[in-house]
């Protein structure tokens, strides 16, 4: 089916414009598919469907809620995503927000976003995702990354960005970013530390969770209170 024909049938499943889209969870075909390019389908009837796909992905990532939501986890095989971060935390007062460099992130709507990871730095943090409800596992990812992508703007229009980001914005889009080509961030999970949702808080210190989890490699070198391991000093 043409992308522009299953995004109409996807918007029109729903009861009401306000109501938010299904979420599919792992197993889904789309979820483990290389999304098709955005940018590159707009003469085919997709232009017109933009801004209603991004209104529509952004009350589902709200609702979910989640930081941000990828089309391929509304069962849409095509390279955009939504992102946001309402994170309210002040400097000083969140030590966990702080330790993982996390900020607000405006609501921006992406298509054919790409990432090039920067530096040898690499931050383990818990991750969840909304297409494996319920779960979570910790996660290495780059610390800085530089993402290139077309921007869908409020009013309808299309700009190229060419940006760098770090800390948690990073690690928001090198999560959504993934699901554009088939990966889910428990399959860059350290091994052995998939775990129930109500088991995290009890392992939010890395390492206990080394401790109590059985885990290996790099995340053995961080200590209390610490996240960031630099890859390049062995």
């Amino acid at each position: 089916m043409d992308i522009s024909d299953l995004a109409r049938r996807l918007l029109d499943r729903r009861d009401s414009a306000d109501a938010p889209l299904r979420i599919v969870q792992t197993g889904h075909p789309a979820l483990r598919r290389r999304a098709a390019g955005a940018v590159a389908r707009l003469d085919a009837g997709l232009a017109e469907l933009l801004p209603e796909l991004a209104d529509a992905m952004t009350l589902t990532m709200r609702e979910a809620p989640g930081v941000g939501l990828a089309a391929p986890q509304i069962g849409l095989p095509l390279q955009m995503v939504v992102v946001e971060d309402r994170y309210a935390g002040d400097k000083g007062e969140n030590e966990e927000g702080d330790l993982l460099e996390r900020s607000p992130l405006a609501l921006r709507a992406l298509l054919d976003p790409a990432i090039e990871l920067l530096g040898t730095e690499q931050v383990y943090a818990w991750e969840g995702c909304l297409s494996v409800d319920g779960f979570s596992s910790i996660v290495p990812r780059s610390r800085r990354v530089r993402l290139r992508a077309t921007e869908l703007l409020p009013t309808g229009e299309l700009r190229e960005v060419d940006e760098e980001h770090r800390g948690w914005t990073a690690r928001i889009l090198q999560h959504e970013t993934d699901h554009l080509h088939g990966v889910l961030c428990h399959d860059r999970s350290v091994p052995r530390s998939f775990a129930d949702n109500a088991y995290v808080p009890h392992l939010a210190e890395l390492p206990e969770a080394v401790r109590r989890l059985g885990l290996t490699g790099d995340i053995e070198r961080l200590g209390d209170g610490e996240v960031v391991v630099d890859t390049a000093r062995g």
